[in-house]
């Protein structure tokens, strides 16, 4: 089997928290392939001939997806489509990147790729409709699903890991995490290693690429506490404290039979401590 070139791999929306550990291919900026614009799109990819797509890019703010529908129509959708379109018409394979909010969330263990998705949020409808446009609309392509992702550091990362960590930082009286909803932790740059080696094996299909083990907010925000030696106080609440809690599923986490991850508890220490540690002062 001939070697992968991994020169050949456009990614586009490489500037994000998961795009930070891409460090191969091609990786144009917004200006030069704007997902709103399928001209754009089309263009680059034409000019740039990739053997595959890495489809990093979309809308990745789940609470104001839920507000604004049409924010999460013109990136999820009408983006997915156009960068499709220019795959197919390249004769590239696409890897579309998912999330495992395509499920209702109320089964009692984590999903695997066998469930079939049933989204209950707009985010998470137009994430399962970009699904479905990549697979029918490229013939090689790989849906990678993957669950409550961290990385890119104090620059890159202003999800739940970052801001707890920043409160960590600034001293607050307490840390508040959801306590009563669970899902699958996923080191980003576990992600992207994972997706390389199904590229280097020529693998198709659907994944489910998440790091072992599952948690709920609460818990994660004990393990960061404890790890930056911390002796502020996490008090763990349900749904219901929140204003957006209503739109969260009690379960978005995933499992899979088609590839393995290490232990979510041995990749997050490794973020902190590589990415994070410095910034807190050292305790003897």
């Amino acid at each position: 089997m001939a070697q992968f070139d991994f020169e050949k791999v456009l990614t586009i929306g490489a500037s994000g928290m998961i795009g930070s550990y891409v460090d191969f291919g091609m990786r144009p900026g917004h200006a030069e392939c704007d997902i709103t614009d399928e001209e754009s799109v089309a263009r680059y990819v034409a000019r740039s001939r990739p053997s595959t797509i890495l489809y990093l890019a979309g809308a990745t703010d789940m609470v104001r997806a839920e507000s604004e529908p049409a924010y999460a129509y013109a990136l999820n959708v009408q983006g997915t489509h156009a960068v499709a379109r220019a795959a197919r018409e390249a004769g590239a394979t696409m890897v579309y990147v998912s999330t495992s909010r395509v499920f209702r969330g109320d089964k009692e263990v984590p999903y695997s790729e066998e469930d079939t998705p049933d989204p209950e949020t707009h985010y998470g409808m137009t994430k399962y409709a970009g699904e479905l446009i990549t697979a029918a609309t490229v013939p090689e392509y790989i849906i990678a699903r993957t669950s409550w992702v961290f990385g890119g550091g104090p620059k890159r990362d202003n999800k739940f890991y970052g801001k707890v960590l920043k409160q960590l930082q600034s001293g607050v009286p307490e840390i508040v995490a959801l306590a009563d909803v669970q899902g699958s932790p996923t080191y980003a740059k576990d992600f992207i290693s994972t997706i390389k080696d199904l590229l280097a094996r020529g693998e198709r299909g659907v994944f489910h690429i998440a790091n072992a083990g599952v948690a709920t907010r609460f818990e994660l925000a004990k393990a960061m506490t404890a790890q930056v030696h911390s002796s502020i106080p996490v008090r763990g609440v349900d749904r219901s404290f929140f204003q957006s809690g209503s739109t969260l599923p009690a379960n978005e986490s995933i499992s899979s039979q088609r590839c393995a991850l290490r232990p979510w508890q041995e990749a997050l220490w490794e973020y902190i401590d590589t990415e994070w540690i410095s910034a807190f002062p050292s305790k003897t």
